[in-house]
């Protein structure tokens, strides 16, 4: 499955060049450290920005097989994909969990990871070539996380969330894929980060520092915040960010009246829209969700 799920987005990745111009770039934080990104845009005038954001880890976004089957899905539209700090565009990696350069151990979390959405998009807004004016987040499991909490903070016109526990924190739901007799050693680990927010020391793959920033994270406190209209889309098999999370995250929009939610639940699809049988599904829903964008929003 795995093999044909990557030769299905290489055809995808090989077909780009084509139809886009892709650019790589790089821009400055305010401490001189680059943030690379690639901005590609189709010929002629654009329908606006589409923001795309990778799940955990530190393989680079930009040859991310779901981020281009999700790219693929909004042809009209310029797509920008902002790598995680000390991500080059000519680094090799070759485990995602375990061989991230020292920059990314050094300095990664997750609200790192907004500012420098944040940065990137400031920058955008002010290139005359760039059409922001209608601009769509998209981000699955973590970049959920980090979509969500964008969402809040700039100015969108709708945000996609894919396979993300947004009804929970991030800690509670890293706990939930855990099994019984090991949660009691995580929680140690956790508390452990929580008094060492500064420490490159990891835990599951992850430094402290990375943790003790996430673990109290809620996309939903976020996505409450948010004006623009939000998809929710959740495979109701998945097993890292759990169903019950999303269900909670209905309930608390009905609750507080907020009409800016549409929710998605698959019950036969995995964490990647993937079913039983190995098939992926996630081409369809991404075109599914870049009809959504375009239809009418009905008032409160």
């Amino acid at each position: 499955m795995l093999n044909r799920f990557n030769a299905l987005a290489a055809l995808i990745l090989l077909a780009l060049p084509q139809a886009y111009a892709i650019d790589y770039r790089e821009l400055s934080r305010a401490d001189g450290t680059p943030i690379y990104y690639t901005l590609d845009t189709p010929a002629g005038d654009t329908s606006g920005l589409l923001v795309l954001s990778q799940g955990s880890g530190c393989a680079r976004a930009a040859s991310n097989p779901n981020l281009a089957i999700v790219r693929a899905a909004f042809p009209d539209y310029a797509a920008l994909i902002v790598e995680k700090i000390g991500i080059t565009p000519d680094v090799e990696i070759s485990d995602p969990f375990g061989d991230c350069p020292a920059q990314f151990y050094d300095n990664y979390t997750v609200s790192q990871r907004v500012s420098d959405y944040r940065t990137v998009l400031d920058a955008l807004a002010a290139d005359p070539a760039v059409n922001i004016a209608n601009t769509i987040l998209f981000g699955g499991s973590e970049g959920g996380l980090a979509m969500a909490m964008l969402a809040e903070r700039v100015p969108v016109n709708a945000t996609i969330l894919l396979s993300t526990a947004t009804g929970e924190t991030f800690g509670d739901m890293v706990l939930s894929t855990v099994p019984p007799e090991a949660q009691e050693q995580v929680r140690s680990g956790f508390e452990m980060a929580r008094n060492n927010p500064q420490s490159s020391e990891r835990l599951g793959g992850s430094t402290y520092r990375f943790w003790a920033d996430g673990l109290d994270l809620r996309p939903l406190d976020h996505m409450q915040k948010a004006t623009a209209p939000i998809l929710l889309i959740q495979g109701g098999l998945d097993g890292s960010a759990p169903v019950a999370a999303s269900r909670a995250t209905l309930a608390a929009f009905a609750e507080q009246g907020l009409c800016n939610l549409t929710y998605w639940e698959f019950p036969a699809l995995d964490h990647g829209l993937t079913d039983p049988t190995g098939t992926s599904h996630l081409p369809a829903i991404a075109r599914l969700a870049a009809a959504w964008t375009q239809a009418p929003i009905p008032a409160c």
